[in-house]
């Protein structure tokens, strides 16, 4: 027989056990016993398998779990956070609004210094809030509404010296920008007044009502 049409076998004799042929990866799998080799691999397999879910999945599951506990907590907290920033808010804006409250009326104050005449003596200044009048034939409910309240002394004299010094004052005084920008003159008034001066002479008393600017 020819070399061409002959079968050739391949296989391998370990040198290292003398009387044993080494079997290749398919032999191993597909010889009389490579069922079992081969249920043996897809268990091991499959243990590795299970083993690697068990140390990726079953702690990701733990902690989602742990999360999933600490949220009601986490939510109270978060609640109790929002509660604190709302009154730290609140007590912020009422500092800057009597901050502003402070800056305006110092403002206020250095405009009296500056525009009040000598003649007339100053004995008060408050800003309050009345119930404005409703207009004649009309009848709205009564708003309320903050008004600037000076109330002043003048030595009562022949002619009329304290009329036009309150006059100057309440023109200088509306024509003041820390003035004008918050405040339109309302009502003014001079009448006796039951005091007298140290020397024993008779007073007038001034009072002038700014009202506040609606916004």
């Amino acid at each position: 027989m020819s070399a061409r049409g002959s079968a050739t076998t391949r296989f391998a004799v370990d040198l290292l056990h003398p009387g044993w042929a080494t079997e290749s990866w398919q032999d191993w799998f597909l010889a009389p016993r490579g069922s079992r080799r081969l249920a043996l691999v897809a268990i091991a397999g499959a243990a590795l398998l299970v083993l690697v879910l068990v140390a990726l999945v079953l702690p990701g599951q733990r902690r989602l779990a742990a999360d999933r506990d600490a949220l009601p907590a986490l939510n109270q907290e978060l609640g109790a956070k929002n509660a604190d920033f709302g009154l730290l808010r609140s007590n912020l804006d009422a500092l800057a609004q009597e901050a502003r409250r402070q800056v305006r009326w110092t403002d206020l104050l250095a405009a009296l210094g500056r525009e009040m005449p000598v003649s007339l003596r100053l004995q008060l200044v408050e800003i309050g809030r009345v119930q404005a009048a409703p207009a004649p034939g009309q009848s709205p409910p009564p708003r309320a509404e903050d008004v600037l309240r000076i109330e002043a002394l003048s030595p009562a004299r022949a002619g009329s010296p304290a009329l036009v010094d309150v006059a100057q004052f309440m023109g200088a005084l509306m024509r003041d920008p820390a003035v004008s920008r918050r405040f339109v003159l309302k009502s003014w008034e001079i009448k006796p007044s039951a005091l007298l001066s140290p020397a024993g002479e008779p007073l007038l008393s001034v009072s002038i009502l700014l009202a506040e600017r609606t916004p």
